[in-house]
Parts: structure tokens; C-alpha cells; sequence
């Protein structure tokens, strides 16, 4: 047997807000392949997606159980079909990893944390 040496060292902790998009990423890849099911006909009672009676899809992106404010009052992304919903996902997850929902996660994670408290 050969051993395999290697100059890598145990990372550091990463951050908070580092954390906090790699738990709102794999939550939205998660999506992403649920999306399949949904084309296949599958019902996915996990899915974030959801249908009104015009037949139009909604996409709320979420942090735990608490929706994340995408823009001033907006929760959801509206789509026409679950491809378009796939895409969506697809450019959430790209701001996500960006950093461009930072601050609504911090908030929302603020939030959460406030609720411990009370209880505790």
C-alpha cells in the first residue's frame, strides 16, 4: 500500500454568511431535481413550486420555514411553466452563491435566532 501525501491543512472555519449559502444552495438543488419529478407528473409535497388557477407557477425561495423577501415586498418568483421554473432556480442559485442575498438571509437568520431565545 502507497500512501498519497498532500500540503492540503485543515480550512478554517468559514463564515456565518458562507454557511448560510451553501444550506440556501443545496436547498435549491434540491429543488432543481424536484422540478423533474414535476414534469414527469409526479407530486412532490416537499416542492417549493406551487400553481394558481390561471394556471401561472410561483417559486417562494426559502431559509428554513421563513420566506426570503426578494425585493421590496416580493416573496415569489412567477414563472409560465416548470422549465421556466428550472431556470429560475438556476439564477437564484447564482445570485446565492454571488452573495447578492446576503443581507435577506442575515435577516431572516437574525429572526430565527430570536424565536430560540424566546423559548429558551
Amino acid at each position: 500500500m502507497s500512501l498519497k501525501f498532500s500540503a492540503a491543512a485543515k480550512p478554517t472555519p468559514i463564515s456565518a454568511e458562507v454557511q448560510r449559502r451553501q444550506r440556501l444552495v443545496n436547498r435549491i438543488d434540491q429543488q432543481i431535481v424536484y422540478c423533474e419529478g414535476l414534469k414527469a407528473g409526479q407530486t412532490i409535497k416537499a416542492s417549493w413550486i406551487w400553481m394558481d388557477q390561471a394556471g401561472n407557477y410561483f417559486i417562494p425561495i426559502k431559509y428554513g420555514r421563513h420566506l426570503i423577501e426578494l425585493k421590496k415586498g416580493m416573496f415569489s418568483i412567477q414563472c409560465k411553466g416548470i422549465e421556466e421554473c428550472e431556470n429560475a432556480l438556476t439564477a437564484v442559485r447564482s445570485m446565492v452563491l454571488k452573495g447578492e442575498l446576503d443581507g435577506q438571509m442575515t435577516k431572516v437568520a437574525e429572526e430565527i435566532r430570536r424565536k430560540f431565545n424566546k423559548t429558551a
